[in-house]
């Protein structure tokens, strides 16, 4: 069969349903981790990804897999098991420090606050009043570094003037309540939680920073696929922001947090909470935002948690989402094309 009569017998086996070229056999593969349980906005757009089109409008086939805590994720980003995560500020210092070859290449922006928090009835009222004292975090998260460098600046030494435990964020709330511990380091939406129950008051607390990594691996492979990737995260802010209910409540049915919980603490985040329309979305890395990683890549190597100083201007790409907002501002944009195409379902958390 000669080359024209091929195309021919090709064109008529497709017009008449017997060979179906399928858009999705062109999408770009891409996995995606995203911390399910705890940390606000990147939980609710791991959920948008996951169960609509947005990232199959944008060329991408999303493997989205949520992850119940944040080392394992950060593993996972390690061995090559995923391309992209959602991550906090400090996270992505820690992986860059240990010579992950990705680029920081967007944020969601706040994901609430991260504080020290102390029984409601406790006599600490000033970090001064740690000394003697057993408080908990998460070594190597974003929450370790602040308790680090508040204690520094109380001239309190940790080990010596202040007994530092590693422990979940789940058994250090427990262990606060029950009194077992004098103070522990949280985040949003628990810290809200435990003010609201009247459980605990707030000693000193800082903005928390979402932060998108993705692998450079899967950047030079997938040039356009990375575009597209930004494009889509900036179309899953704005569904977000549009159908709070909705996805507020795929959220709660994976994480067991409470909607009015969610919400509230979720409006620290000026895309959730104002925007209106896809200009309005902005998830570009600001210099505050930079400095921000710049401050805790010195703190982390001053403190012997990472083995070498980090330039973090190596891993931060921020021309990326300049050039996926400049492709989408030629594209007249659609909400009403975002499809939901995963059900509610029970979940489990293994990789």
């Amino acid at each position: 069969m000669n080359k024209k009569l091929f195309l021919l017998v090709f064109i008529f086996l497709v017009l008449s349903g017997r060979i179906v070229i399928r858009a999705e056999d062109n999408l770009i593969p891409i996995r995606l981790a995203y911390p399910a349980v705890g940390t606000l906005i990147n939980g609710q757009i791991g959920q948008i990804l996951e169960r609509t089109n947005i990232l199959a409008k944008n060329g991408l086939e999303g493997k989205v897999v949520p992850f119940q805590y944040g080392p394992p994720m950060m593993e996972a980003l390690l061995s090559g098991k995923i391309d992209a995560a959602f991550t906090s500020e400090q996270n992505v210092v820690v992986l860059l420090g240990r010579g992950f070859p990705a680029r920081v290449v967007a944020s969601f922006g706040s994901a609430g606050r991260a504080g020290l928090l102390v029984p409601i009835d406790s006599d600490i009222r000033s970090l001064e009043d740690l000394k003697g004292k057993k408080v908990t975090t998460i070594f190597g998260s974003s929450i370790h570094r602040p308790i680090l460098a508040w204690l520094e600046e109380a001239k309190l030494i940790p080990g010596k003037d202040v007994k530092l435990i590693n422990m979940s964020g789940g058994d250090s709330r427990a262990a606060l309540v029950d009194g077992s511990v004098d103070a522990v380091m949280s985040w949003d939406p628990y810290i809200e939680d435990l003010i609201q129950k009247k459980k605990a008051r707030v000693i000193k607390a800082q903005p928390l920073n979402l932060a998108v990594i993705i692998s450079e691996d899967f950047i030079q492979k997938n040039p356009e696929g990375a575009l597209n990737f930004l494009i889509a995260l900036k179309e899953s802010c704005l569904y977000m922001a549009l159908n709070k209910d909705l996805v507020n409540n795929w959220y709660s049915q994976l994480s067991r947090l409470e909607l009015k919980l969610i919400d509230k603490c979720s409006r620290f985040n000026q895309n959730y909470s104002k925007a209106k329309t896809l200009s309005d979305i902005d998830i570009n890395m600001d210099e505050n935002f930079i400095k921000i990683l710049e401050n805790i890549a010195d703190f982390l190597f001053k403190q012997k948690l990472i083995d070498k100083k980090i330039n973090i201007q190596d891993g931060i790409d921020t021309e990326l989402v300049k050039e996926a907002e400049k492709k989408l501002s030629g594209i007249k944009y659609d909400s009403s094309t975002v499809e939901i195409t995963k059900p509610d379902k029970k979940r489990s958390f293994s990789w």
